[in-house]
């Protein structure tokens, strides 16, 4: 199993490092600058979530042509040394000119290691990605309050090296999962078999019943929950920003209120600890989707009476948005593994809703700062966020959507028992060797018999979609055959004559 493996704890240790980053520089206020404004008075999370939304466009816009693994590499290595120089430069200079430069480079930082990270290991089977999430998430919540306890030259440290950690675990763990292929380990799995026709096999074919959930009965159809889990991401990120503005606003009763967030990551963890251990299956977890409302509900309705706790009515909010965000990102894999999708452009996507969301709930809160500071509570920034999530929790993301995204987990589930055991997959290195392809071509003929397309292909293998079409040419050139129909064909002639050996 790869949560066994050593490229496990390397992935979720280097996207730990990016979380880690994000809790003592990212946040407003943050530890380690406290509230910082920029030009025209913008808070640094205001802009930082700017120049966030613009590269997740470019992103979404250009996600077919951004396939190219040194081009990639390249970029995010940029980004990381934008990301180290934001704290240096604020440490050294002051003033609202460096602020707002020093947030679109947190922000370029912010998108482009998430995105790496994420896609990275996006494709792992039911359960290991949000188990990654999770343990991500809490190492880097480690970190950041390890630094914060040692005090404000060790935040300096961690704030500055921590993106250039996060990029050179990036970097060996690619090395990693390139070592591993050549050892012919299936990191990434095979997903979905083909039937002879090379169209993919529906993932609930093997199920004991028979059936399969009506989503899946059409080409894409998974893809439909997308919208709905995207208007849930992006409501909720409403709501969790305008939490912001009211801690904005209480600044002095929330003086450490940036331990909030890492701390709730550590106690989402040990939940999830809990909840694995007595789950009877890797669906379980969905039930956390039901505490969503519960929580944030409840702790807008703290503060919505001036509750004397506001610390305790910002863990109830933070924790029930972690889940939800978590829990969306992992459901988004899910689907676009389900759906043959790019899962680039898909967690573009869900990323672009949420710091949306984000920015808008920052505008509404940082708008409301006056009439607040005029009545001296933030009871009408409450109840409007509470609004907020009733309306989410009713209308839009309901749990008649909790139950159709287990039903896609659980076909999932059922995809990958089938895959993981003896099937005409078994062949696929045999009958590569016997028309003689190179290593990489052997990769591209695994994902051509299962059924995949190219751009598929070119994402999961970190290569351009031109070179896929080049090792696709030399694979119909070498197999003698012009389609991947006469491809499958041909495999199916060579499966027949030699199956017997395994039998």
């Amino acid at each position: 199993m790869l949560a066994k493996s050593g490229l496990f704890p390397l992935r979720f240790l280097g996207f730990g490092f990016f979380w880690g980053w994000l809790f003592l520089v990212n946040l407003s206020p943050s530890p380690l600058f406290g509230a910082q404004h920029g030009i025209g008075g913008v808070p640094f999370e205001m802009s930082e979530l700017c120049a966030r939304i613009v590269f997740l466009v470019v992103f979404v816009l250009f996600s077919h042509r951004i396939a190219n693994v040194k081009l990639r590499l390249w970029f995010i290595a940029a980004s990381c040394i934008l990301g180290a120089a934001t704290t240096p430069i604020m440490v050294l200079f002051s003033g609202p000119a460096i602020v707002t430069v020093s947030s679109v480079f947190a922000g370029i930082a912010e998108v482009s290691l998430f995105l790496g990270w994420i896609t990275f290991f996006g494709y792992m089977k039911l359960g290991e990605t949000l188990l990654l999430l999770i343990a991500s998430y809490a190492t880097g919540a480690i970190v950041s309050l390890g630094s914060m306890v040692l005090g404000h030259t060790a935040m300096v440290f961690f704030g500055t090296v921590l993106p250039l950690t996060s990029l050179i675990a990036f970097v060996l763990s690619q090395r990693f999962y390139e070592g591993s292929l050549s050892e012919g380990a299936a990191v990434l799995g095979r997903g979905p078999a083909a039937s002879p026709d090379g169209t993919p096999v529906s993932q609930c074919a093997s199920s004991p019943a028979g059936g399969c959930s009506a989503a899946a009965e059409e080409p894409g159809g998974f893809s439909r929950f997308l919208p709905r889990v995207t208007a849930g991401l992006f409501l909720y990120s409403f709501a969790f920003a305008l939490y912001l503005g009211i801690a904005l606003f209480l600044s002095d009763e929330l003086a450490f209120g940036y331990v909030v967030e890492p701390t709730c990551a550590i106690a989402l963890a040990c939940v999830f600890a809990v909840s694995l251990k007595l789950a009877d299956d890797l669906t379980r977890p969905y039930g956390l989707y039901r505490t969503v409302p519960l929580l944030l509900g409840g702790g807008f309705a703290l503060l919505a009476v001036g509750f004397a706790q506001p610390l305790l009515a910002g863990a109830l909010i933070t924790m029930g948005f972690l889940i939800f965000e978590l829990l969306a990102y992992n459901d988004y894999c899910n689907i676009v593994k389900a759906d043959n999708a790019s899962l680039l452009k898909a967690i573009a996507r869900a990323r672009l809703a949420s710091s949306v969301g984000m920015l808008l709930g920052w505008i509404v809160g940082y708008g409301m700062q006056p009439a607040m500071e005029a009545t001296g509570s933030g009871t009408v920034l409450a109840v409007f966020a509470l609004f907020a999530v009733l309306c989410t929790a009713t209308l839009v993301f309901t749990d008649r959507d909790r139950q159709m995204l287990v039903s896609i987990a659980d076909d999932q589930a059922v995809s990958e028992e089938r895959d993981a055991s003896v099937h005409k997959e078994d062949f696929y290195d045999e009958f590569a060797e016997s028309i003689g392809l190179s290593k990489r071509e052997s990769e591209v003929l695994s994902l051509l018999l299962a059924g995949r397309t190219t751009s598929y292909a070119a994402e999961k293998l970190f290569v351009a979609e031109s070179t896929v079409r080049a090792h696709v040419h030399n694979i119909y050139r070498k197999a003698d055959v012009h389609s991947r129909m006469d491809l499958m064909d041909a495999f199916d002639r060579f499966w027949s004559e030699n199956k017997g050996s395994q039998e």
